[in-house]
């Protein structure tokens, strides 16, 4: 590595506050690009890439730490053949109940075809936290399967039980964690929801049952009072409001789609978590105006101290959460960390197609900046 660019790397790891005491979050760092080598059994490869729900056995070396016991499957809804690249999950303590990488169980790594700047994600999170949400982490990876270059992927913290400690306390991780799949309402059909370990635990869907019985049935008079009994109004107020400034058009607000929803112990309260940005600032016109598909924030937009409420948080957010310098720097940093990866037909592929997309992802942020500012 040359001089001027281990600099900028170093620079940019101390912009970044990641420390090496805690390996957790050494594997999101995102000052360098992380190496992850996946070996599987010829004999699961079949199953790997004609089966979306079952889980092969594998090993997984992550930055040069091994974990043997660890289950893939294929991430998304449509399969991908294995000489393409598809998007994987991974779940280290699959065949092992004792495998976990610094106490993880699961990580996704995304092919990121659908934005070849592989940033968006990244960025979304980052704004997230600013704002005090929970997010997933985010970092990138060049990838082998079997000694072959699979290329750069977007490494992405999963949503699951260490994710509600980390963000909720050891104790208050056992609540009901739905995740809504693509493209229902959870207000029209609970059912369609998907709750982990519903089966496994015995959990019950009252919780997400009375929620959506308030946004369908109360009057708008006492529609807030009754809508906090059941959700952190305040909290869902500030997703809802990224979404629109992000221009999150994928998500829970304006397709129904790549959202978790977590009712939480320590308050009764459900919460809203961001998924799947990485079609955020498609469009940096989209109109933070735009209707939304899903009856709550529709319910919101139609009760005017609600109504405001919102445009106070897109506000608040603009000055606060969204700081087109740190997402520069961010851009700038994975500019310098992707160029980093080793030679490969896959890479080599992926670094063109950053490199042609990220003058335009950085010209987006600064139109997207100056369309969101404040007026005041």
């Amino acid at each position: 590595m040359g001089t001027r660019l281990a600099s900028i790397l170093l620079f940019l790891s101390a912009f970044t506050g990641c420390t090496a005491e805690d390996p957790v979050e050494g594997v999101f760092d995102p000052a360098k690009l992380h190496k992850v080598e996946i070996t599987i059994a010829s004999t699961y490869l079949g199953t790997l890439e004609s089966d979306l729900e079952e889980r092969v056995p594998c090993d997984i070396v992550y930055d040069g730490e091994l974990v043997a016991g660890s289950g893939i499957r294929q991430k998304g809804n449509t399969l991908v053949a294995l000489d393409d690249k598809p998007s994987f999950s991974i779940k280290f303590d699959a065949f092992d109940d004792q495998a976990k990488l610094y106490g993880l169980n699961k990580l996704i790594l995304n092919n990121s075809k659908q934005d070849p700047s592989f940033l968006r994600s990244r960025l979304g999170s980052d704004v997230h936290l600013r704002a005090g949400l929970p997010a997933a982490r985010v970092a990138h990876a060049q990838v082998t399967l079997n000694g072959v270059d699979k290329g750069i992927y977007v490494v992405v913290e999963a949503v699951d039980k260490d994710f509600l400690r980390s963000h909720f306390g050891e104790e208050f991780a056992e609540g009901n964690l739905y995740e809504g799949p693509c493209c229902g309402d959870f207000a029209d059909d609970v059912e369609h929801m998907e709750l982990e370990d519903e089966k496994k635990d015995g959990r019950s869907r009252d919780d997400l049952r009375a929620l959506a019985q308030v946004i369908q049935d109360t009057p708008d008079a006492a529609f807030a009072k009754a809508l906090e009994e059941h959700l952190d109004l305040g909290q869902f107020m500030k997703i809802y409001a990224l979404e629109a400034l992000l221009g999150h058009w994928d998500g829970f607000a304006f397709r129904a789609n790549n959202h978790y929803i977590y009712d939480n112990p320590a308050t009764g309260l459900f919460v809203f978590m961001p998924h799947g940005m990485d079609r955020i600032l498609d469009d940096p016109s989209f109109d933070t105006e735009t209707t939304p598909v899903t009856k709550l924030p529709l319910r919101i937009r139609a009760i005017t101290a609600l109504e405001m409420e919102f445009h106070t948080q897109l506000d608040e957010l603009a000055r606060n959460a969204w700081n087109e310098t740190s997402m520069q720097a961010v851009i700038n940093q994975a500019a310098a960390v992707l160029h980093t990866a080793a030679a490969g037909e896959q890479t080599s592929k992926d670094l063109a197609a950053f490199d042609e997309s990220v003058t335009d992802l950085r010209n987006i942020v600064t139109v997207r900046s100056d369309k969101i500012a404040p007026t005041n």
